[in-house]
């Protein structure tokens, strides 16, 4: 077997069900799973062919149908702003796809991306599969506790001569700080002098709980040339099992990576496409409502915390400081046992050990409030400081 994969383990997330199912728990609250509890905008349908350019029966078009790469690039325009072309769109499967494709086509075998961290479980896993080697930078938590922290300055301390790319999700999974105007501006700066890529991963673009609403990377001066932008129907529109994203490109790449989607996919499901078609016509003032429940939902969460967390201003999760605790996977596997599942911090970076993942949106607000207790109570009976 090829070994571009074997230093990295199997997904925690698949040993955390494992405790829930086969636990004493009567209800147990999956809480280590990043989802909304939201109703899917659309579900899959029949459709004839003059409402979307394509029979069901057919394969669509590598680069996805044209119907839904106009739509993705219409509603794109509306929010930067500023025109897009369906030709910059690529429809991929999920934003894992679109990152996957981004990479295959940008790195040779050792180039490094950096990785701004704690990042999204399987970034890195994505770099060494493409051939690129991860270079994970902590930022996040340090912007979290300071807002003055110069990321820049750790950032460009960590470029090298094969440094290609950097790749940042925004809001941030997992622990909810938002990258504003200002330092967006500072990040497209820093690859622009050092002629790098930005990986702008917007998968929790509709839920940016900042009083001035998602920024996309690519509208900061300077950004659009550089930045490949990630998009998924997964959270914005609550249909993760259509596995349908897109990905906006700068100009002049498009055909790479339709190249590189073409052999490792061919095309999305056709049915998929259509589904997401219908989802893209949700009103604004849902899309609106569901981001202010989450935000709701994380304004309860932290009012019932006892654990040290992070402070959220974007996506569906907080980052718990289990350091007092004394061990960030044995309270998972505790937590689990009684029936509450988060996601072990190490995932999510080599210096996330103290930590763990809880998404507040996984689940009811009656079963997160229960799960919230039971979990205080775990800290609070095995904690250093009890």
């Amino acid at each position: 077997m090829a070994r571009t994969l074997s230093e990295i383990p199997p997904s925690p997330l698949v040993t955390v069900d494992r405790l829930l199912r086969s636990g004493a728990h009567a209800e147990p609250v999956p809480l280590q799973q990043g989802r909304t509890v939201f109703e899917p905008c659309a579900r899959p349908g029949t459709w004839e062919r003059a409402e979307f350019g394509i029979a069901p029966h057919e394969h669509a078009p590598p680069a996805g149908v044209p119907a839904l790469r106009e739509a993705f690039a219409d509603t794109a325009s509306r929010r930067r702003g500023t025109p897009v072309d369906p030709g910059q769109v690529l429809v991929t499967s999920g934003a894992t796809h679109a990152i996957a494709v981004v990479l295959h086509a940008i790195l040779n075998p050792g180039d490094e991306v950096l990785v701004l961290s704690p990042q999204w479980l399987f970034a890195t896993g994505l770099v060494w599969a493409a051939g690129g080697t991860p270079r994970e930078v902590p930022v996040f938590l340090e912007l979290s506790e300071d807002p003055g922290f110069d990321f820049v300055a750790a950032i460009e301390r960590a470029v090298g001569p094969r440094t290609r790319a950097v790749y940042f999700n925004n809001p941030n999974n997992p622990t909810g700080f938002r990258l504003d105007e200002r330092a967006l501006g500072d990040l497209a700066a820093l690859a622009e002098r050092h002629d790098l890529w930005l990986i702008a991963d917007n998968a929790y673009e509709n839920y940016d709980f900042g009083d001035t609403g998602f920024l996309d990377t690519a509208t900061v001066p300077g950004a659009a040339e550089r930045t490949f932008s990630v998009h998924s129907c997964s959270k914005t529109y609550a249909m993760p099992g259509a596995r349908v994203g897109h990905l906006i490109a700068p100009p002049g790449v498009e055909e790479t990576l339709t190249k590189w989607s073409l052999h490792t996919l061919y095309s999305v499901s056709t049915a998929a496409q259509f589904t997401a078609f219908r989802a893209l016509s949700t009103p604004a003032e849902e899309l609106t409502r569901r981001r202010e429940l989450a935000e709701r939902a994380w304004q309860r969460a932290d009012s019932a915390l006892e654990i040290p967390h992070t402070r959220v201003a974007g996506g569906l999760y907080t980052f718990l400081d289990l350091s007092r605790y004394g061990d960030g996977d044995a309270f998972v596997r505790r937590c689990a046992e009684a029936g509450v599942g988060l996601a072990p911090g190490r995932v999510f970076g080599g210096h996330c050990d103290g930590w763990a993942r809880l998404c507040f949106t996984a689940a009811p607000e009656e079963a997160v409030a229960d799960a919230i207790g039971r979990i205080n109570k775990i800290y609070w009976e095995g904690g250093l400081d009890r």
